[in-house]
């Protein structure tokens, strides 16, 4: 069994941040800080709740930058909304592996970003969902990321 730490955060696939990011506000779910995922030719904006450490809830919001961007090709497809769930995992590799040893698809490449290392698992094998595995980065931006 995959050991899950925590869900880490949804992710929202959009052209436009604003109509996500005004809903979000509404619940008190406020932007900390953006960067560039350049193996996957996103942008991404990440929200948090005011009161994060009692509500532990987490998104961010994507926008495709390159045309060949993978998100571009899901927006023209379904539109705009719920992208991927991702969840923390205590091993990654050992994630991975079972994945793999239970007929799942990893999605490649396995990247980098300021919240840790991540792999998508194909929606083939999860029944049309897109969820995200993630282990922490020990160069977390916000040092009380869990």
């Amino acid at each position: 069994m995959i050991k899950i730490t925590g869900f880490e955060h949804i992710s929202i696939g959009a052209e436009d941040t604003e109509p996500s990011a005004g809903v979000l506000g509404l619940f008190g779910i406020k932007p900390l800080y953006g960067e560039d995922i350049h193996p996957h030719g996103v942008t991404t904006t990440y929200y948090e709740h005011e009161d994060n450490e009692n509500t532990r809830v987490r998104f961010e919001i994507i926008r495709p930058v390159s045309e060949d961007a993978p998100l571009r090709k899901f927006l023209e497809k379904r539109g705009p909304g719920i992208h991927h769930i991702c969840m923390q995992v205590e091993d990654l590799e050992d994630a991975m592996e079972q994945i793999k040893e239970a007929g799942g698809e990893l999605v490649e490449p396995v990247f980098d970003d300021s919240r840790g290392r991540h792999v998508f698992v194909h929606p083939r094998f999860t029944g049309g969902f897109l969820p995200v595995t993630r282990t922490r980065s020990l160069f977390s931006v916000r040092e009380n990321a869990p």
